[in-house]
């Protein structure tokens, strides 16, 4: 039996709180706890290889720039194409105060990257990783617009490929080493934490204006 849709987001923001809490706890009780301790000789064996290459152009599918002019685009394309004005706009605000949360958050567990790395935007603390976490926001708010647009397997295409950018620009900050991997899952916790929020934000909206009208028709 299938969960109705507000159980399965109160289900997915619960984990999220739950898994962002251990993880920050753990990083402010541990300087090194024992999942970056454990994976962070890999890190270190992927410098000046290929594949570090590979992922130093990855990540820029999760960099300040991107994220906003997709976020800025689709919200245009939502504005106009969709004439969805409050889509449009949560869309906008989720990536612009996801840099926010992000920033604040990392004042408070004021956490030393592993290594500083300008070139990537590896500068500042380093506890959650903004391009995990900001990247989860966008391109899942994205999606959920996406999800209701498209049919069938263009769904299922762009839900794939959603993850699939969101998990490889994550792992390319510990691959880079400027960020550990505790950063990256924290950042992918804290993300869904606000996509839930603003998603269900979306909905309230969507049900206060559709009783507006009601009494308006009347």
């Amino acid at each position: 039996m299938e969960l109705p849709h507000r159980k399965r987001y109160i289900v997915l923001f619960t984990i999220a709180i739950i898994v962002a809490t251990i993880f920050t706890i753990d990083v402010r009780l541990h300087t090194d706890p024992l999942l970056d301790q454990w994976t962070a000789p890999f890190a270190e064996s992927l410098q000046e290889t290929f594949w570090y290459d590979v992922f130093r152009w990855i990540t820029e599918l999760g960099s300040s720039i991107v994220l906003s002019v997709l976020a800025f685009l689709f919200g245009l394309y939502l504005a106009a194409g969709k004439r969805d004005l409050i889509g449009a706009g949560i869309v906008f605000t989720a990536t612009a105060l996801g840099y926010q949360f992000n920033f604040f958050i990392k004042q408070l567990v004021e956490r030393e990257r592993p290594t500083i790395l300008a070139l990537v935007d590896g500068e500042g603390f380093s506890f959650p990783s903004g391009h995990s976490m900001v990247s989860f926001i966008t391109y899942g708010i994205i999606l959920y617009f996406l999800w209701h647009y498209l049919k069938g397997s263009k769904r299922y295409i762009a839900a794939s490929l959603a993850i699939l950018i969101v998990l490889l620009v994550g792992f390319s900050r510990y691959v880079l080493r400027v960020h550990y991997l505790t950063d990256v899952l924290a950042g992918f916790a804290y993300g869904l934490i606000f996509l839930v929020i603003w998603i269900l934000l979306y909905k309230w909206l969507q049900y206060k204006l559709g009783k507006r009208e009601k009494v308006r028709a009347y």
